[in-house]
């Protein structure tokens, strides 16, 4: 009989990148294990996901108190032989339980954000955080990134045995064959190969950093009139930047030069049929957007934010690297980079080496092999 393993997660949403990475996860498992997907929020458009689906999202459920219950009943029911949650959130509710109820099922935590960065104003959840985590029930923390497994072990006092870094799986194929796909949209400037085309996808929300990026394009066209910058993401809720990011393009009069696309559910399209990805983030764990343009051999230029990029990019050997939050040191890498052809060639040839890294395969050997030693 397989062993049942619970993929506890906020949701599975289809826009956001770690609700990709757990439903990837749930598919990949389904294969060896009997994996149930549990959710906090429900969405009609989700990702695909592996074996049974459950959401504390339902109507007689509004309020904490009947999520709690909901979850305790599920638990129960389920009797997991393992849990993974994703996200900081749903740990704070799983590890608790857990111990009240006598679930006796392991917990590994996969991690997608910073908590110095998340949490700034909530210090209470960093103490959470160190105290839950060295709890023995938590077998397992896996961060996306290896600076981010540092932060880690030097600010929340969590043993080295217990952290493992796992990168983010991406299907190698699968992204080379949607990138080949048409575009309906915008053909005007994808398909002028006059234009340098700088792109950057991500959600539009303050730690994204758009507003510096639009402050370094501004400079950028005036070196480079023939530059555009296309824009792929939305905002969601409360910190939707839309509404700015579009009155800061009419105020450097960029009308003619920014392309605002919202979400787009095949970014890789225009991701491959653009000449240079820009990562202008305040903070990150590891950003998905440079996995995807390593993969579809677009040079990068990034903030070296904490935490991923200067991994990724090994401290500048595969893409241009600038400081975070300064809109001058951004548009003269992003001049640098549109001017020197050469230097696009070599960053694109070379993302081959490191592309390696995010295999799909590699993802799933490693997950698995991670829950076979904790069953």
């Amino acid at each position: 009989m397989k062993k049942k393993v619970l993929v506890f997660v906020p949701s599975l949403r289809y826009r956001g990148g770690s609700f990709k990475v757990a439903a990837t996860l749930t598919q990949i498992l389904s294969e060896k294990f009997d994996v149930s997907s549990l959710t906090l929020f429900h969405f009609k458009k989700k990702y695909p996901h592996g074996g049974k689906y459950y959401t504390l999202d339902v109507k007689h459920n509004r309020g904490v108190y009947p999520k709690l219950y909901q979850l305790i009943k599920i638990l129960k029911t389920n009797s997991p032989d393992l849990i993974i949650t994703f996200m900081t959130f749903t740990s704070f509710w799983i590890i608790p339980i857990c111990y009240l109820f006598r679930i006796k099922a392991p917990i590994i935590i996969n991690v997608h954000s910073n908590p110095n960065l998340q949490y700034k104003r909530r210090i209470y959840f960093k103490f959470l955080i160190r105290f839950l985590y060295r709890l023995k029930r938590v077998r397992k923390i896996v961060p996306v990134s290896k600076e981010l497994k540092e932060i880690f072990h030097l600010n929340y006092k969590i043993g080295r045995n217990k952290l493992k870094t796992i990168y983010n799986g991406i299907d190698l194929q699968e992204v080379q064959a949607l990138a080949k796909e048409k575009i309906s949209i915008n053909n005007e400037v994808f398909e002028n190969p006059d234009y340098i085309k700088f792109i950057t996808i991500g959600r539009l929300s303050v730690e994204k950093g758009h507003i510096y990026l639009i402050q370094a394009f501004s400079k950028v066209v005036k070196k480079i009139a023939n530059a555009r910058l296309i824009i792929i993401g939305e905002g969601v809720g409360e910190g939707d930047m839309r509404p700015y990011i579009e009155k800061l393009i009419k105020k450097y009069q960029l009308e003619d030069y920014v392309k605002l696309l919202g979400f787009q559910s095949n970014p890789y399209k225009f991701l491959s049929r653009s000449d240079i990805l820009v990562l202008p983030s305040l903070n990150e764990a590891l950003p998905y957007a440079l996995i995807e343009a390593l993969t579809l051999q677009i040079p990068i230029v990034s903030t070296n934010c904490k935490t991923g990029p200067k991994e990724l990019l090994q401290n500048g050997k595969y893409g241009l690297l600038t400081k975070v939050a300064d809109a001058e040191d951004l548009a003269e890498k992003m001049i640098q980079l549109a001017k020197d052809e050469s230097l696009r060639e070599h960053f694109s040839e070379i993302s081959r080496d490191q592309i390696y890294l995010f295999d799909q395969e590699k993802f799933k050997e490693r997950w698995v092999k991670l829950i076979d030693s904790q069953l």
